[in-house]
């Protein structure tokens, strides 16, 4: 057993050695790694990368194409054009009335007029009532106050019940992108002392739908499919989920997520829809098969208004930057009614732990090609390989609908490798062991001290020496008061000498006894060092040990030497005593002659 014992011992601490390096560059790459992943999940909730993560999803959204335009709506613009021609600015109500009237008669499933009407435009308000109160297919618009008294928002044309009435407001992000739209909102309370007047997109106590949202759930009322709320507060369109966008999902770090909102899944940078204009309609150009059960918005689409939103496909635009607010709404409809009726999925998004493990897994990638490649070269071609393979990746999983973190990987991916190229470089050039032999040194002469300093305290808190030390100190009175007043009598002297005699045998024992400690402080030194040759290896143990012993064989000289003063130190009090004692007793043997 022994034998088998020793061989596996043996076999052990072989593959030890052999695997030495490999461990030590997986417990690198994964403390680095480990590192760079906390570093980039906390930047992220800080939202240091969140510029980065949008932008690379605005131009991830660029790069996917466009898909056909959606026949399901028909866009009608109010164009420059239009106003010329018509001679009017802003269109009247009488115009607004009669557009609408010409698109009823040719049977649209819903009409969404995204034109403010709250105070009355030129001639004809009658009319507008009259056709917006008569017709049930009419979805009108009103804008939510932000909560302060100089900005109430705006009302809904008048004639319009509650039920067909939508919000016209948009979140947009920070750099006044488009990115998210809302469905549901609650209008804020407005502060301050004064009180506007008060209606449907100012009552905070109102749950208010949008605009987009209105004429969604109009069209699929034709499709009898109808909304439902489920526990957990999300909103379903028959078997479609419609999920609500949290404050830190795909690149978005502490969003204001208020109100039910959505990422904007755009169909198309260019059309999203047919579209005519408002003069095509008043003079009867337009077919009717493009209006006949669809959705017809109208709206602005000329730069008079300030109707426009920078998007995704506003990126290095020099012209067509602005997509028209009509056309949003377009954009909104079209994603919601291709997800419910033709399974086109909603975006998509990672929790937390799965982020953490997909930019910890690039991290990790990164750290281990670093520690394997040592040409320049070579290391760069296979690190801009990967990061094209990331960015792959992420393009092809928000091609599926699924938006997930492309720059955090990205930057693990090359901060890790980074780091363990550098610690690998500094190690290479001597600092780094220079450094750590220069720490073990301080710590090793920190614990030899404090070692010497505990053995020291031992001795001296010994009963042994503190014994001794009485005995030292009655001594010193004794070769005092004998300096001071001669002895009497013989037998005093005598007496003196043989305590002197029994001290200095005592001294001899304690020296005895410190050599006696030396030596067994040298078969320990000795000892350790062959249980720590078995650990770490022959080539360490035998320096270890040598070390040991010098240290051992140290101590014994300096015992020694410290013997060997005493030892002379008491052979020349005892001499002193000597000549004291016979200078005493010549005196008395001239005293009794001269008697």
């Amino acid at each position: 057993m022994s034998k088998i014992s020793n061989k596996i011992r043996s076999a052990a601490a072989q593959l030890s050695q052999m695997y030495k390096p490999s461990l030590f560059f997986a417990r690198s790459v994964l403390i680095a790694s480990a590192a760079v992943t906390l570093s980039l999940m906390a930047g992220r909730h800080l939202g240091i990368l969140e510029p980065i993560e949008l932008s690379a999803y605005d131009q991830m959204l660029r790069w996917r194409p466009d898909e056909k335009p959606d026949s399901r709506l028909l866009v009608v613009g109010i164009t420059e054009g239009d106003i010329q021609k018509l001679k009017q600015w802003p269109i009247s109500d009488r115009k607004i009335a009669e557009i609408l009237q010409k698109l009823k008669k040719m049977q649209p499933a819903v009409i969404g007029l995204d034109v403010l009407r709250d105070v009355p435009l030129g001639d004809g308000r009658q009319e507008l009532t009259k056709v917006l109160q008569k017709s049930d297919r009419i979805i009108g618009v009103c804008l939510v106050t932000d909560g302060s008294a100089n900005n109430p928002g705006s009302p809904p044309p008048p004639g319009l019940p509650e039920n067909r009435v939508g919000f016209a407001d948009f979140g947009v992000d920070p750099g006044g992108i488009l990115r998210r739209a809302l469905l549901f909102m609650k209008p804020p309370t407005i502060e301050g002392t004064s009180s506007p007047e008060k209606h449907l997109c100012n009552d905070s106590s109102q749950v208010l739908a949008s605009f987009n949202l209105q004429l969604t759930l109009r069209y699929l009322q034709g499709q009898k499919i109808s909304p439902q709320l489920a526990p957990d507060q999300s909103l379903w369109l028959g078997k479609t989920q419609l999920k609500q966008i949290q404050s830190n999902d795909g690149g978005y770090s502490n969003a204001d997520a208020r109100g039910y909102q959505i990422l904007i899944n755009y169909r198309s940078r260019q059309q999203v829809a047919p579209q005519v204009t408002v003069t095509d309609v008043l003079e009867g150009k337009i077919d009717p098969n493009l209006v006949k059960d669809k959705i017809v918005l109208i709206g602005y689409t000329t730069e008079t208004v300030k109707d426009f939103f920078y998007t995704p496909y506003s990126g290095r635009q020099q012209n067509n930057q602005f997509m028209p607010g009509i056309v949003v709404h377009a954009q909104v409809i079209s994603q919601l009614l291709s997800a419910v009726l033709d399974n086109k999925p909603m975006f998509w998004f990672w929790p937390e732990w799965a982020e953490i493990l997909w930019i910890s897994g690039w991290s990790i990638v990164g750290g281990t090609v670093a520690s394997r490649m040592a040409h320049p070269a070579q290391l760069a071609l296979t690190f801009g390989a990967m990061l094209s393979g990331c960015c792959a990746l992420g393009f092809g999983i928000f091609m599926l609908a699924g938006w997930v973190p492309v720059a955090a990987p990205a930057l693990a991916l090359i901060l890790t490798g980074g780091s363990i190229v550098s610690a690998d470089r500094f190690n290479k050039s001597g600092y780094g062991k220079a450094i750590s032999d220069r720490v073990k040194q301080v710590f090793k002469v920190e614990i030899d001290q404090a070692r010497k300093e505990q053995q020291v305290a031992e001795i001296t808190e010994s009963d042994f020496f503190k014994e001794l030390q009485q005995k030292k100190d009655k001594l010193r009175i004794n070769k005092k008061e004998t300096s001071e007043e001669p002895p009497s009598q013989p037998s005093e002297i005598t007496a003196t000498a043989s305590e002197l005699s029994q001290t200095e045998s005592q001294a001899d024992e304690y020296l005895a006894q410190l050599q006696q400690k030396a030596k067994q402080q040298k078969q320990r030194a000795t000892q350790t060092a062959s249980a720590s040759s078995s650990k770490t290896g022959a080539s360490d143990a035998s320096s270890d040990a040598s070390g040991t012993e010098t240290k051992a064989d140290e101590e014994l000289s300096d015992l020694q030497a410290k013997a060997k003063q005493m030892r002379q130190r008491r052979s020349d009090e005892k001499r002193i005593k000597d000549e004291k004692i016979d200078n005493l007793l010549d005196k008395e043997d001239l005293g009794s002659q001269e008697e």
